[in-house]
C-alpha cells in the first residue's frame, strides 16, 4: 500500500510505514518511486531491518511450499467423508424398488389408447368403403325406386367413410370440439383461411396423430367433386398443410 497523498510518481519520505516497505520489498512501486525510496532505505537502519524480516518471511513461506504435506487427522478425515457421504445422499434421485411399475399420467395413457382405437376403426372402415364405391362405380339392374349408395341425402352413419393412412373417420371427429395448440374454432377457422380455404364450416376438430406426426384434424362441410366433407389435417403451429381428403 502507498503514499497517495503524494501525488504519482513521488516517493514517500521519512518515516517509513511498514506498508511501504512492504510494497517497495514486493516489488509494488512503479520504477521512479523504487528507485528513489531504495536510495534512500539503504541508508536508514531501521528500514533496513524491516526489509530483513521480510526476507525471512519469504523465505519461510518458500521452504513450507516445499515441504511435504502432513496427512490430515483420522478423526477429522472421517468427519469430512461423513460429510461428503450425506450431502451426496441428497442430491442422489431416489429409486423405485425393485418391481415397482413406473408411473403413468392416465389422461396421456387413455388419450394413447383412443388414438389406437381409431386407427383400427379406420382400417375396417377403408375395406368396407372400398366395397361401397365399387358396388355403386359398377352397372347393374337396379330399379329407379332404390336408393343407390352415395345419394347426397343420405344419413352419414358413424365409421361410414373410410380413414386413409390412419387418419380419422367422419364419427372421429363430428362433433368434437377439440382445437389443440389452435385453442379456439376461430383459431382453427384462421389457420385455414391462412392455407387458402376460406369461411370454412367447422363440423368437428381433434388433435390427432398422423404416421407419427402430431396434428389438429378438422371435419369440414362440403368437399370437392361433390363430396359431403371435407378432412384437412395442419401441422400443431399451422405452418403447412399435412393431409387435405374429400369424404362422404
Amino acid at each position: 500500500m502507498t503514499d497517495s497523498t503524494r501525488g504519482p510518481g513521488a516517493a514517500p519520505r521519512q518515516p517509513w510505514s511498514v506498508d511501504v516497505l512492504a510494497d517497495l520489498h514486493a516489488g509494488a512501486l512503479d520504477a521512479r518511486q523504487s528507485a528513489a525510496l531504495w536510495a534512500q532505505v539503504n541508508h536508514d537502519p531501521d528500514a533496513q531491518a524491516v526489509l530483513a524480516a521480510l526476507d525471512g518471511v519469504k523465505r519461510d513461506l518458500d521452504l513450507l511450499g516445499d515441504a511435504p504435506v502432513e496427512p490430515m487427522p483420522a478423526h477429522f478425515a472421517a468427519q469430512l467423508d461423513a460429510a461428503i457421504a450425506a450431502e451426496a445422499a441428497k442430491t442422489r434421485p431416489t429409486s423405485a424398488p425393485p418391481g415397482a411399475a413406473p408411473v403413468v399420467d392416465m389422461a396421456d395413457a387413455r388419450r394413447r389408447r383412443n388414438r389406437r382405437m381409431g386407427w383400427a376403426a379406420g382400417v375396417l372402415t377403408i375395406a368396407a368403403a372400398a366395397v361401397a364405391v365399387t358396388f355403386v362405380a359398377l352397372p347393374g339392374d337396379q330399379t329407379s325406386g332404390t336408393p343407390q349408395a352415395g345419394n347426397a341425402n343420405t344419413q352419414v352413419q358413424p365409421n361410414d367413410e373410410p380413414p386413409v393412412n390412419g387418419e380419422p373417420s367422419i364419427s372421429d371427429l363430428q362433433g368434437h370440439e377439440d382445437y389443440g395448440p389452435l385453442d379456439t374454432e376461430d383459431g382453427l377457422k384462421s389457420c385455414l383461411s391462412d392455407h387458402g380455404i376460406e369461411k370454412p364450416q367447422v363440423m368437428g376438430a381433434r388433435e390427432v396423430a398422423l404416421d407419427g406426426t402430431d396434428g389438429v384434424a378438422a371435419l369440414l362441410a362440403g368437399g370437392q367433386d361433390g363430396h359431403r366433407f371435407r378432412l384437412v389435417i395442419v401441422d400443431p403451429d399451422c405452418t403447412k398443410i399435412v393431409s387435405d381428403t374429400s369424404l362422404g
